[in-house]
């Protein structure tokens, strides 16, 4: 009755492990050539990620400009997939989608090297090209340093608390 058992249990694993549908992860083709990139493309520029905030909102500082960029910052959304690293050098396509302003899913957006820079030599016009300026963003106090501020001030403050009740009894004891 035992090796019945054993028979059974090891027919339904090799049952159920061969009827496992397989997983697959997102892939995407080839990217475009540079230029069939930039007509699908409402941005197109090389920039320094200087900002990162919540919600995959990227603040970036504007060397090179090919399309769509009218100043020297520009906020963008990455799409999901590939988050930007702050104080990195991109390449950038992107288009509007659901009202905001995200990187191309599957395309030639990344950090910008040499095959990068030989891509987009090709291109016509030239590209706009930017002055540093310090961001406006950078200036900002960032909000995710308030708890900590917020912990500090709560310390003093009981720390003056515990103090002033160990002056006032002493100086009773004094008065006695």
């Amino acid at each position: 009755m035992k090796k019945l058992i054993v028979i059974v249990m090891l027919a339904m694993i090799v049952f159920l492990l061969n009827t496992v549908p397989k997983a697959e992860a997102l892939s995407c083709a080839p990217p475009q050539p540079a230029n069939q990139e930039m007509e699908r493309s409402s941005v197109v520029f090389k920039g320094r990620a200087i900002d990162i905030k919540s919600g995959g909102l990227t603040v970036f500082q504007v060397e090179k400009a090919w399309k769509g960029i009218e100043g020297p910052i520009i906020e963008i959304y990455d799409n999901g997939w590939d988050p930007y690293t702050k104080s990195t050098d991109y390449l950038v396509f992107g288009s509007k989608r659901d009202g905001k302003l995200r990187t191309n899913l599957c395309g030639r957006t990344g950090p910008w090297d040499t095959a990068q820079e030989e891509a987009m030599k090709e291109i016509k016009p030239e590209p706009t090209v930017f002055k540093e300026v310090i961001a406006e963003s950078s200036k900002q106090f960032n909000p995710q340093t308030w708890p900590v501020i917020m912990a500090i001030l709560l310390f003093l403050i009981i720390l003056l608390f515990i103090f002033s009740v160990v002056w006032i009894r002493k100086k009773r004891r004094t008065d006695i």
